[in-house]
């Protein structure tokens, strides 16, 4: 021990009193600071996950396909959308080489393109077409690009484009262009504000202006003068209401002569219903009667030989009652069937069985007066009105007349054939006196004289009998 000086001073406890106050304060600080750091990295943590979580979702259902490829094709990464678009499930496909989903001839496209870009180090693109599991082929557009990182081995980075919807609706578009280019009929697209957009070449010839005179414009440039405010505020109304409208106009050429056309005008819309264009579309009105009157005799006439066929037929023999009703007279009905047409028509064809038909229509048509009504109900059956007649003889005169007809050889596509027929005949109004019976008792003879051994005619007689026949024409049949 040493020995106690009493001078000595005495030990400073308060200051070590407050040195460690000082210190303990100075920890405690620390230790806030670091549990602020702690709370800081927790939050941040946090927010990085949910970063990362956006980011993985964005990487999924982004609407391209993203793939990490390896110098030699394999799959390494592939988001959830490249699955879908490969049409495979997305965990079975890392490892697997990229080629083998593709069609067989764009294989070796892809490997020259995959060389490419570890070659060049520079983005490459490439249009492949691939294989679904159901056999179905897709067209993908890909764009691919090294992506090197330090101390990591190299790997190709691809962005995979589904281009099949895109490429069907360019060929939509680009096969409507076509359509619309060669059409027959003047084509004419306008935008909503009816200034108009396109025309075709249809159109250039028949108004005279070209695409570069019309586009600009309104169709106000073909006003002829000829129809008043009243009409075309009724023609856009219905446009408006219907959305189409068709009628004949009048036009005027760039040269000023006025002529009519069939116009057809229909209008666009687009998702939301709002009208987006117009089209019009104009054909010559003389084509558009031509076509009515076509149709018109197609209706009424038989394409084959060109006698009314069962609807003409009917409105006459209707017709022929009500004049002989009114003035008295008699009138004849006549079945026509040619005997064994269809065995001709079996064993020598189609064509030479038209050609008969033809030829013996146009031997009974010389035999008749310019008032009498030769019909072809269809295939090898005819009927004749004979109106206005003095009694029943001129009704047998006209079948023996056809009976002569038949006798005669005729010459078809190198054969010599000879055809035979049957009649029935009805008279008004000894034998009917409405178009029903009339129609059923000619039916009911013609079948008598078939029965007989065919080739010859007879009359109807009550003894006959009084049954409906299923051979007779519905008076309400419309066929042609």
């Amino acid at each position: 021990m040493f020995p106690h000086d009493e001078n000595q001073a005495a030990p400073q406890t308060s200051c070590d009193a407050n040195d460690a106050q000082c210190l303990l304060g100075a920890l405690q600080l620390h230790q806030t600071e670091l549990e602020k750091c702690k709370l800081n990295a927790e939050t941040m943590q946090q927010e990085l996950a949910e970063l990362r979580a956006r980011h993985t979702e964005l990487y999924d259902l982004a609407p391209v396909g993203y793939l990490t490829l390896d110098d030699k094709g394999r799959t390494l990464e592939i988001n959830q959308t490249g699955a879908s678009m490969l049409g495979r499930e997305r965990k079975s496909l890392p490892g697997k080489h990229f080629i083998a989903w593709l069609a067989e001839d764009e294989r070796p496209l892809f490997l020259s393109h995959l060389r490419q870009v570890f070659l060049s180090r520079d983005k490459q693109v490439i249009d492949l077409r691939i294989k679904t599991p159901t056999g179905i082929l897709r067209d993908m557009h890909l764009e691919s690009r090294i992506m090197d990182k330090p101390h990591q081995p190299l790997y190709c980075h691809s962005v995979l484009t589904d281009w099949s919807d895109h490429r069907k609706a360019e060929e939509a578009t680009c096969l409507t262009a076509r359509v619309i280019e060669s059409a027959a009929e003047g084509i004419m697209i306008t935008d909503a504000h009816l200034i108009i957009r396109s025309v075709n070449p249809a159109f250039e010839k028949s108004t005279g202006y070209c695409a570069r005179e019309a586009i600009g414009r309104t169709p106000a440039l073909l006003r002829s003068g000829r129809h008043d405010e009243n009409f075309y505020r009724e023609m856009w109304a219905t446009i408006d209401t219907y959305g189409k409208w068709q009628g004949e106009v009048w036009n005027r050429h760039k040269s000023g002569e006025i002529y009519p056309e069939w116009l057809s005008i229909s209008s666009v819309r687009d998702s939301r219903k709002r009208v987006t264009h117009y089209v019009g579309i104009f054909s010559d009105a003389h084509t558009q009667e031509n076509i009515l009157e076509r149709l018109h005799y197609l209706a009424y006439y038989d394409g084959l030989t060109g006698l009314p066929n069962r609807r003409l037929f009917l409105d006459r023999l209707g017709i022929s009652l009500a004049q002989a009703r009114r003035d008295g007279h008699m009138l004849a009905l006549m079945f026509i069937d040619l005997d064994h047409f269809k065995q001709i028509n079996d064993s020598l064809g189609h064509k030479v069985g038209d050609s008969l038909l033809m030829a013996v229509t146009e031997r009974m048509k010389a035999c008749l007066r310019d008032g009498d009504t030769l019909a072809r109900l269809g295939g090898d059956e005819f009927t004749l009105i004979l109106p206005a007649i003095s009694g029943s003889d001129a009704a047998t005169h006209v079948a023996r007349k056809f009976m002569e007809t038949y006798t005669r050889p005729v010459a078809v596509e190198g054969h010599e054939l000879l055809i035979t027929g049957s009649i029935g005949i009805s008279i008004f109004p000894d034998d009917g006196e409405d178009a029903d019976s009339l129609l059923n008792h000619a039916d009911i003879a013609m079948y008598q004289i078939k029965g007989s051994g065919r080739n010859g005619y007879v009359r109807y007689r009550t003894e006959m009998g009084n049954g409906t026949s299923n051979h007779v024409p519905d008076r309400n049949d419309s066929e042609s």
